[in-house]
């Protein structure tokens, strides 16, 4: 009798797992330590109908408008991303105290991010138009007079926002790498200009 007991628990024992092994839909059955599989712990950009304090069950709330990330304030620029500011940045835009001249950085900086489509001396030779011969720059080189007479407002304004080919630089360069990079821009203009005027002196000699 006793074997016959222990038989039926032992077979009840097994059905009972056996049947906690079939497949039940969507259903996972039970589980063990319920808070270590959904977290507690609010996820970045997560939106779950468990949040409901916040507007459209978003875990984060957007900041206080017209509030200032610490150590950011730099960051600020007022001028909007249309023509009438790229106008307004020649004359409200100018470079904070202690940038100017141009120094190791501007050029290190100018070598990472703008060489590869303006060439290392601005000549519109950058690997961009070497690894495509026929893709043509739309934009000046530097020897241009269009770039040495850009106000450096316009140049600042142009890295922020981007303008035509040339994508916005803010998310790569601070505010005050930008204007590293712009300083050393400027060089490079003054030096292609000098070039060219040297070589349009000796054209005009040999001509004569």
């Amino acid at each position: 009798m006793k074997s016959t007991v222990q038989t039926i628990m032992v077979s009840v024992i097994l059905m009972v797992a056996a049947s906690s092994c079939v497949s039940r839909g969507n259903d996972p059955g039970w589980e063990y330590a319920p808070d270590m599989y959904y977290s507690k712990g609010y996820e970045p950009y997560n939106q779950a109908d468990s949040f409901k304090t916040n507007p459209y069950g978003m875990s984060m709330r957007e900041p206080v408008a017209g509030s200032i990330a610490m150590g950011k304030s730099d960051h600020i620029y007022a001028l909007p991303n249309s023509g009438e500011g790229y106008e307004a940045s020649a004359t409200m835009i100018t470079a904070p105290e202690g940038i100017d001249q141009v120094d190791s950085r501007g050029k290190y900086l100018y070598n990472i991010y703008c060489s590869a489509c303006h060439g290392v001396e601005g000549n519109n030779d950058g690997g961009v138009f070497k690894k495509v011969p026929t893709l043509k720059p739309a934009w000046k080189g530097y020897s241009d007079e269009y770039i040495q007479t850009l106000s450096e407002g316009k140049i600042y304004h142009t890295l922020t926002y981007g303008k035509n080919n040339m994508g916005s630089h803010a998310s790569v360069l601070k505010p005050v790498d930008r204007w590293r990079v712009i300083k050393y821009v400027k060089l490079l203009s003054k030096a292609a200009g000098s070039t060219t005027a040297a070589v349009s002196t000796q054209d005009s000699t040999l001509t004569k």
